[in-house]
């Protein structure tokens, strides 16, 4: 049974579905910074600008991980400012930094350049703290553009991409997955995104290039060698397919992967952390999964290579 808090906010929704006017994207714009700027400082944690977004530390933070979250909005909208209230919990319960990137915007600068900006900031967090291992996380677009960085980073032969956390993510950019299962199921569900919006999105992303390659689409790319994925979804959103789809086509790639599908919830309710008693709920799973990756107990980490190396040690 959702929060009195989901409830209250779902009518919310509601209402502004039903009374909302069409926005330019202009409009959308300003409304995404509006949100954005809604965030309050919490103790012990500093906000501050970085030369590719915005960077959350603890007071004493940990030099053995970072992580790297990237804010959605269907690669249109949307400023690293919109990633802090999720972005400062994980912040503070994992000890780590948070650097939450900004990137070049769609339809003005369509794919690759989105992809470009989060690779170069994921690039100067190497520099940075060299000691470091990069956790990689993003919700909806931005989940998209984690996975294909996970995915350039493999195709480097990089190490220290750690693990990747992935919020209702879109991961499938062809026009048909639009027209078909959950994109048209939950319609009437999912109050945030419209199922119009898939194929602008997709349109003012890719600027003609195809959606089948592998880094714009996720979901169509070969996934083995990728580091452990977490992936949380609702059942009531437009996306819910998408993310079934990745942990499928990671699970087969022989990838460690978490899957989640939360009932009722709308699309990234994890932005309500420390509001929604379900995003704050949802992010502290995530904080759980991000530990056991540090400690290495995960599938091929460091805390399982132990143990006897054969029966007549135990017999």
């Amino acid at each position: 049974m959702p929060s009195r808090t989901y409830d209250l906010l779902l009518a919310m929704f509601r209402e502004f579905r039903e009374n909302g006017k069409d926005v330019t994207l202009d409009e959308e714009r300003l409304g995404a910074e509006a949100v954005g700027d809604l965030y309050q400082d919490v103790p012990g944690i500093t906000d501050e600008v970085h030369p590719f977004g915005r960077l959350l530390s603890p007071a004493e933070p940990r030099d053995d991980l970072v992580i790297l979250f990237i804010h959605g909005g269907g690669f249109r909208i949307g400023t690293a400012k919109n990633g802090r209230q999720a972005g400062v919990h994980l912040a503070a319960s994992t000890g780590a930094r948070v650097l939450l990137p900004d990137y070049r915007l769609a339809p003005e600068h369509p794919y690759p350049a989105a992809l470009d900006d989060c690779e170069a900031a994921y690039l100067d967090a190497l520099d940075r703290w060299p000691e470091a291992r990069i956790v990689v996380g993003g919700e909806s677009a931005g989940a998209n553009l984690a996975a294909a960085l996970l995915l350039r980073r493999r195709d480097a032969a990089d190490t220290r991409a750690a693990a990747g956390f992935l919020y209702c993510g879109v991961f499938d950019l062809r026009l048909e997955n639009y027209a078909r299962g959950s994109w048209q199921a939950n319609a009437d569900t999912d109050l945030i995104i419209k199922p119009s919006s898939g194929p602008i999105m997709s349109a003012d992303y890719l600027a003609g290039r195809p959606p089948t390659d592998g880094y714009a689409s996720p979901a169509l790319a070969d996934l083995t060698g990728l580091p452990p994925l977490f992936i949380q979804a609702s059942g009531a959103e437009l996306l819910l397919d998408d993310s079934l789809a990745l942990a499928v086509q990671a699970a087969r790639a022989g990838v460690e992967v978490e899957l989640e599908v939360w009932p009722h919830m709308q699309h990234v309710w994890h932005l309500a952390t420390g509001f929604l008693p379900e995003a704050t709920e949802a992010v502290d799973r995530t904080v759980a999964f991000i530990q056991r990756v540090a400690e290495g107990r995960v599938v091929d980490g460091v805390a399982l290579s132990g143990g006897p190396a054969s029966f007549e040690e135990v017999m």
